[in-house]
């Protein structure tokens, strides 16, 4: 499901443009330069990995830490390393979840595990999640390392805790609701969070980042039913049972219009959490809810 674009002021505007060219810079070079074999040659993981970001992509997570930085008077370097990062971990896990769920196309494209075989694929998730810390390494203030390196392995850990639950017999043949959301918080929302705690944490404001994942949380939830309702006539005729919103609540109709409901339920709540963090930090998350909120279009009722 793609996410929105959205409107920013003509001074951020400008700021934020330059820091994004600035993060695809050092993306590029942690990925193609030090990747290369000592003959001068990329790796086949490499040229894979450099292909999938080629691709496109909305860079939200690099957008989050961005906004987050320039609120924070963090300096420009510091905000593209943590920008960086987060999108370079993120899309390790698009590489790797294309395989699990044997996803064909991704942006368009042929998924890499399509184009260069699952094994390459492996490989190229793998050097973007080493690039992650590599990435880190250029933080001016070294002695914040420790600090944002655990939340690192703490977010990447949830979210493989979250992919497994849902890959997860269990899951599949017992589903509820209690469990499913907190398997889409785990499973979409730690990547999605990371970057603003990231930027928070560095800034020595815990208060801050603790209230950016309570409105991811909710964001996760919203969107994650509303990815299942694009994704029901797929699931529903599926030969392995889904984990899907509709299907969990029983199917049809009358399941449809609660799982719409639900969604937008933690969508509004999302954007209303944004609304606390300062400076407009929050904006570019509420905007995503709000948009995302109005593709979600009412059904008839029972």
């Amino acid at each position: 499901m793609r996410l929105h674009e959205v409107s920013l002021s003509p001074t951020q505007s400008g700021s934020i443009a330059t820091n994004l060219a600035a993060v695809e810079t050092l993306i590029t070079s942690l990925i193609g330069h030090s990747a290369r074999t000592e003959d001068g040659l990329q790796s086949t993981a490499a040229q894979a990995a450099s292909l999938h970001l080629a691709s496109g992509g909305q860079r939200i997570r690099a957008r989050l830490a961005l906004h987050a930085a320039l609120a924070c008077d963090m300096i420009d370097t510091d905000s593209v390393v943590l920008a960086a990062a987060s999108e370079l971990l993120h899309n390790a896990s698009l590489i790797h979840d294309d395989i699990q769920d044997q996803t064909q196309l991704r942006r368009g494209l042929d998924a890499i595990w399509v184009a260069f075989g699952i094994d390459v694929a492996l490989c190229a998730g793998d050097l973007m999640l080493s690039a992650t810390y590599a990435a880190l390494a250029g933080l001016s203030d070294t002695t914040k390392l420790p600090a944002l390196l655990t939340l690192v392995h703490n977010r990447t850990s949830i979210a493989i805790r979250g992919q497994c639950a849902d890959l997860s017999k269990e899951a599949a043949n017992d589903p509820d609701l209690a469990r499913y959301e907190t398997i889409a918080v785990a499973k979409s929302g730690a990547l999605l969070s990371l970057p603003l705690e990231l930027v928070f944490t560095a800034a020595g404001n815990e208060k801050l980042a603790l209230q950016a994942r309570v409105a991811v949380e909710h964001f996760a939830i919203g969107y994650q039913i509303a990815d299942d309702i694009e994704d029901l006539a797929h699931d529903a005729g599926a030969e392995k049972i889904a984990l899907n919103i509709v299907l969990i609540l029983g199917g049809g109709t009358s399941a449809l219009f609660e799982a719409r409901d639900l969604a937008q339920r933690h969508l509004r709540a999302a954007a209303s959490a944004a609304l606390t963090l300062p400076q407009g930090v929050g904006n570019l998350l509420r905007d995503q809810a709000l948009r995302l909120s109005a593709t979600l279009v009412p059904v008839a009722g029972p």
